[in-house]
């Protein structure tokens, strides 16, 4: 099937969006089909979409402009997110034979948690400032006008000092790893890097991890999109979240 187009209707990265640094791009490869946004939401709230589309549409383009405002007005509306992905599938009645793989990442300062959501694409990774790397997500399918059950939404504390690595499946193509996000991250020593690099900006991190995988070749075979979100740590204080570690 005809992939879509690279489409963000984000400003350039990065980018500062209240209390987070939002840093990220698109390594693009001979398959381009990954689209994003960030997304600010009210009473602080940030949103990544991060969307993978396959589909036969004369104008990918314009599929992947339409499911992004989807999500965006989602976000911007507070509506939860198992919610958000039912309304990508009924978006999909419009597009016949389009298959969407998607991440949602959602910041709450003011209920200082983070909401995940994944379909069809690599979970996400969490570099906590001890060093330790969780990742967060299903292995659910991708989205498509049949899919009838969302795939579930995970609840995680937004702790300062932690950063969210977000990718796409252009990332971890080839990985016979069976959680391709955390071989990544061991593979790139992320648990010894996160005491170094925990409270700072995510920029350095995402200049690491595109040098690394670019240099591997790792994404050959599609495009692939980096996305890290870390919180500001002159701002943690004020915010009224402390720097700790995630329960559990």
């Amino acid at each position: 099937m005809p992939a879509s187009s690279r489409q963000s209707n984000s400003p350039k990265l990065p980018l500062q969006r209240g209390l987070l640094r939002i840093t990220g791009d698109t390594l693009e490869g001979p398959r381009e089909t990954d689209a994003f946004d960030i997304v600010s939401g009210p009473g602080g709230d940030v949103g990544i979409v991060l969307l993978d589309i396959a589909t036969r549409h004369s104008s990918p383009s314009d599929v992947a402009r339409a499911l992004l405002a989807k999500a965006a007005r989602g976000i911007n509306e507070r509506t939860p997110l198992h919610a958000v992905m039912l309304d990508l599938v009924r978006a999909l009645f419009e597009y016949p034979s389009t298959e969407l793989r998607v991440t949602i990442l959602r910041c709450s300062i003011a209920e200082a948690r983070a909401e995940v959501t994944t379909a069809g694409m690599p979970p996400l990774a969490c570099a906590r400032p001890d060093g330790h790397v969780s990742t967060h997500g299903t292995s659910s399918p991708p989205l498509t006008s049949t899919t009838t059950v969302p795939p579930p939404v995970e609840v995680v504390p937004l702790v300062w000092g932690t950063t969210w690595l977000t990718v796409s499946d252009g990332f971890t193509a080839g990985s016979d790893h069976p959680d391709p996000v955390r071989r990544l991250a061991l593979d790139l020593e992320l648990p010894q890097r996160g005491l170094i690099l925990s409270g700072q900006s995510p920029d350095a991190l995402y200049e690491l991890l595109a040098s690394r995988v670019s240099e591997s070749g790792r994404f050959s075979r599609d495009d692939a999109t980096l996305v890290l979100v870390g919180a500001d740590p002159n701002a943690r204080f004020e915010s009224g979240i402390q720097r700790g570690s995630e329960p559990g």
